[in-house]
Order: C-alpha cells, then sequence, then structure tokens
C-alpha cells in the first residue's frame, strides 16, 4: 500500500513538472534586431571648462562588438599621438598619452559602422563635444555621398586649410571626422569657424588616411567656409570612385596587311582628334630612323577604346619604330614616358580579307524598339562609305522606303538616323547588300545579310519625364549631361544649356535622374583629383525618385544646380 501511494505521488510530481515545462515560452525569444546606441558619456556634451587631465568614458544601450568600435572611434583634434581604448562590459574608456589642449573643443564621434554582438549597427554615427575652454563650437557642415558600391561607413574628413592650401590626405590625419550612414548621409558637427577641405573616403585599409589606388575617394567642387554669420553649410556632396593613377601603355602593335595596323594599349585610351593623326603617331624605320612611314588615317574602335587602327602608305618588310604621344586615359593620364613607343614588322602582303559586320543595333526579329530607335552598324575595318550608304536601306512591311541620313562615328562605325519617327507597332526591314559594300581595298562584305526584321513597340505604352534645368552659377559653362535609370532601363540625354529638358518614348517605371555641368568638356563626368587638388565638377542626383505610367507623362520635374 505504501509503495503504491509513492508510485502515485512521484508520478503525480512529474506530470506537475512536465505540465508547468509546457507553460515556459519557447527559448531564445525574438531576434535582436535595434539598433544600439550611445546612452551616457562623461564629460557630458556640451560641457566646459573641462580639466585638460579628463579621460572620456562611454557608456553604450548594450554589448558591442568591441572592435567595430573601436575602428569607428574619432576624436577631432587627434589628442595625442596614442590612444588607448579599455572595455569593462557595455562601458569604453578612452584614456590618452598627453594631456588636453586648453581652450580647445574637442569632438568625439562614435561612426555608423559600430555594431553590437549581433552586428546590428548603429542608425547613424554619434558625436558629441566638450571644451577646455568656456565655450563650445557649433559650425555644422552636411550632406550625401554617392556611389555605385559601399556608402555605409564612408569617412568625411575636413582639412583646416588655416597653415596651408596642400594638403595631403595620403599623409596627414584630418582634423575633424565623421561616417556616413546606410542612406549616405553625414553631418560634421561642432566645427570652429575657418577654411576647410573635404574629402570622402571609402577607408579599406582603416588607417583614416587616403591611400590611392586602394580607396575610393570623393573630391568637392569647392572648399566650404565658416563663419560667425554662417555656421551652418549643407549639400556638400561625393561622388566616390577609385582614382586612377597608372599610366597607359602600349601592349602590342602589328600589321593586319600592307597598309593596315592595329595598336592595342593597356587601357581605354580618351577620344581624340582623328583627323590629324601626326599630333599622336610617328612611324620610322627602326634601324633608319629617316625612313619615314606616312600615316594616311587613323581611327578608334569605340566598342573597344583601347583599339587603335593605323592606315598609312605601302609598308616594306622591315622592323618599324611607331612613337605615341599626346594620348590620355580617361583620368587624364599620359601615355607612360618609359612606353610610349614599341617595334612591328611591317608586311607586303595585301588585303585580300573580306571586311565583317562585329556589331549591329538590331537584331533580326526583335521586337520593343522604340519609334526613335538608331541603327547602328560597326565594322572590322574602315569602309568605302559611299559604298555603304547606297547597299543599306529601311522599309516599312517591305514596302514603302524610310528615308534617313547616315552619320559616322569613324570609318569603320555609322549610324542610320530614319528622318521621321517610325509607326506604333509596325514591322520594318533593314536591307543589306552585302557583295556592294566594300573596305578601302574593294573587298565585299563578307556576311550574307539580306535583311533584318524588326518590330516597334506600342507608343501607348511610352511616357515622358520633363521638366526645367536651373543652373544657380550664372556664368557657368558646359554642356549638360541627364542619365534616367529605372529598374531595368537606362536613358540618356544632354542640352546645351539651362531650360527645359525631357525623357522621351520612355517606357513606365521610376526613375532616379541625375546629371551633371561638363566644365572640362570631355563628355565624361571628372571625378576631380586629391593631389595636386583638383575640384570635381558639379553634379546633382534629383531629390526623389520619379515614377511614370503609361501616356501619363510626368511634368514640372524642376533640377537646380547648386
Amino acid at each position: 500500500m505504501y509503495r503504491a501511494n509513492l508510485s502515485i505521488l512521484i508520478l503525480t510530481i512529474i506530470t506537475f513538472i512536465l505540465a508547468c515545462a509546457r507553460q515556459l515560452p519557447p527559448p531564445g525569444g525574438p531576434v535582436d534586431t535595434i539598433p544600439p546606441e550611445v546612452v551616457e558619456t562623461l564629460p557630458v556634451p556640451g560641457a566646459t571648462e573641462v580639466s585638460t587631465g579628463t579621460k572620456i568614458e562611454l557608456f553604450f544601450s548594450e554589448r558591442m562588438n568591441n572592435q567595430s568600435v573601436e575602428n569607428a572611434v574619432f576624436i577631432s583634434p587627434w589628442p595625442s599621438e596614442e590612444i588607448f581604448l579599455k572595455w569593462k562590459g557595455r562601458r569604453l574608456r578612452i584614456d590618452f598619452e598627453d594631456t588636453l589642449k586648453e581652450n580647445r573643443t574637442y569632438v568625439l564621434t562614435i561612426g555608423a559602422k559600430s555594431s553590437d554582438l549581433r552586428n546590428n549597427p548603429m542608425k547613424d554615427s554619434f558625436s558629441m563635444a566638450f571644451s577646455t575652454g568656456d565655450k563650445i563650437d557649433e559650425g555644422i557642415i552636411s550632406g550625401a555621398v554617392y556611389s555605385e558600391g559601399q556608402i555605409e561607413g564612408s569617412l568625411i574628413c575636413a582639412y583646416s586649410l588655416q597653415d596651408s592650401s596642400n594638403i595631403d590626405p595620403t599623409r596627414v590625419l584630418a582634423d575633424y571626422y565623421t561616417q556616413c550612414n546606410q542612406e549616405g548621409t553625414y553631418q560634421l558637427t561642432y566645427v570652429a569657424p575657418g577654411n576647410y577641405r573635404l574629402f570622402a573616403i571609402r577607408d579599406q585599409d582603416r588607417n583614416r588616411k587616403y591611400t590611392r589606388g586602394i580607396d575610393a575617394i570623393g573630391i568637392t567642387v569647392s572648399d566650404v567656409t565658416l563663419m560667425p554669420e554662417q555656421m551652418s553649410i549643407s549639400g556638400i556632396n561625393f561622388q566616390l570612385s577609385v582614382e586612377d593613377t597608372i599610366s597607359p601603355k602600349i601592349r602590342s602593335a602589328y600589321a593586319i596587311n600592307q597598309t593596315n595596323i592595329v595598336l592595342r594599349f593597356s587601357e581605354e585610351i580618351a577620344e581624340f582628334d582623328e583627323s590629324d593623326p601626326k599630333q599622336f603617331f610617328k612611324i620610322n624605320a627602326e634601324e633608319k630612323s629617316e625612313i619615314h612611314l606616312s600615316i594616311v588615317s587613323c581611327y578608334q574602335n569605340l566598342l573597344e577604346k583601347s583599339n587603335i587602327f593605323l592606315t598609312t602608305e605601302k609598308q616594306s618588310p622591315i622592323a618599324y619604330k611607331i612613337v605615341v604621344k599626346n594620348l590620355f586615359d580617361y583620368s587624364h593620364n599620359p601615355l607612360d614616358s618609359l612606353d610610349n613607343w614599341i617595334v612591328f614588322n611591317g608586311i607586303t602582303d595585301a588585303d585580300t580579307i573580306n571586311p565583317a559586320i562585329v556589331f549591329k543595333s538590331i537584331e533580326d526579329s526583335t521586337t520593343g524598339i522604340t519609334m526613335d530607335a538608331e541603327i547602328r552598324f560597326v565594322f572590322s575595318e574602315a569602309m568605302k562609305q559611299e559604298s555603304v550608304e547606297n547597299s543599306i536601306s529601311m522599309k516599312e512591311q517591305n514596302k514603302q522606303i524610310i528615308d534617313g541620313k547616315f552619320a559616322w562615328n569613324n570609318p569603320a562605325d555609322v549610324i542610320y538616323l530614319p528622318d521621321s519617327s517610325l509607326k506604333s507597332q509596325t514591322w520594318y526591314s533593314i536591307n543589306v547588300v552585302a557583295d556592294s559594300i566594300f573596305d578601302l581595298s574593294e573587298n565585299s562584305l563578307a556576311d550574307s545579310i539580306e535583311a533584318i526584321h524588326f518590330k516597334t513597340l506600342n507608343k501607348d505604352t511610352l511616357t515622358a519625364i520633363s521638366g526645367e534645368f536651373i543652373d544657380e552659377q550664372t556664368d557657368a559653362r558646359g554642356r549638360i549631361f541627364l542619365s534616367a535609370k529605372g529598374e531595368n532601363n537606362l536613358y540618356n540625354i544632354s542640352i546645351d544649356e539651362p531650360g527645359n529638358y525631357q525623357f522621351d518614348h520612355i517606357l513606365p517605371g521610376i526613375y532616379v535622374i541625375k546629371g551633371f555641368r561638363d566644365a572640362d568638356s570631355n563628355g565624361v563626368y571628372s571625378y576631380g583629383q586629391a593631389i595636386p587638388f583638383h575640384p570635381a565638377e558639379r553634379f546633382f542626383v534629383y531629390p526623389d525618385s520619379i515614377k511614370v505610367r503609361s501616356r501619363w507623362p510626368n511634368e514640372g520635374n524642376t533640377i537646380i544646380l547648386k
């Protein structure tokens, strides 16, 4: 009886324990996604008359990834050669090798890349100021960083121009630092009055300086001045790029036949004046420099801009030395002075190779072509232009011929432009009479293309974005380039001067508009240069994305270039 009662008691206890266990919440709890923050500091923010022997303490809302914080601690001005970081739970103590300077505002920034133990980053950089004197500097500089790559955590560095305008960010630490947040925005606070040069740096090696060729850098369009009557400046924006510091080199040169040579470079060459090849190329016999090889013409392969084609008088079967000068890459690096020549062997073989079409902008049976489409052909070599123009035509549904004109980018690259917009939802054919198209040596086209058929899209699906472009700098010069980028589409236009603009015949979607004013007239955006300093070209990013629907143009989008 006793044993039975004992068994019943044990069973009851076990049942009770299991029942209680089932009522407990599941282990682990919700995943922590709350950004950490600084909740307390010593000295307190805004403190004045702080002792020069003070050490700084920070208290976070939770335990942090210590290394992420240590990589993002910035003190302006830097108090000593070395600082010492000591952790105890959520508390971080910062000690200095030297004492603080008298009558100085110090700014402590914890960058936005700091994260907790679950790698949740801080929402924004944290900044606080204190002073060993009787006042706090109150200057503010703000803006945004733009890049196709990573933006979050990029350093914003402000250098005082008080002592020199020759700032070298590769060697000298900045006077003020902060980091931009996930959206790319930043705010430098507690800055003293004065003149400053700012850089944005994606600090790959975390040395808080600019490492050329490794770190991406953003250059401002001008220096910044904070004055007692104007202690806040906004809109100081940057576009990051990895600075190209390597000069282009000649990789190879070879004769295709007795009158044609191909030059290959280590990178793309900026476009140049092809009408005067003597400015750029000189060919002499290697052994007898008094023997010259005349250059008739030259042109660049626009599909592969590292290749340049030269047409010469008939070569001899000897070694030639070609010297190249006055060519630059797109970062304006000149040709390497030690690699600006190369030797090639001349040949006497006549040109017997048939030319080919290496690129056409519309493939056969393509649908959805816009009504203002350009039809482009790129050939493998220079062509007799008249033979091309007489042998390529365009018809509507194989009936009515579409009048148009040809625009030659170079002797091997041509665009056919219909005189008027094409019809909606209509089939067209581009007819190519291959055996009537010749290169300069009278070789006919190798391709057997007879016609390229394509169909235009329904015009009712198209829309437009328009507005006015305003430049606050009234004496500015340069063509204005604008782009509208959607998820799957990119449209580019340009206007000669401020005024109305319109992206016409575009597909519906959500677009971001940006652009620049081409002050140096090279047709591409110039990012500027850190050393020696050269400002970037002014650019803009429209503050809101623009949604457009079919047949409902989005108008009145005013762009103001500061």
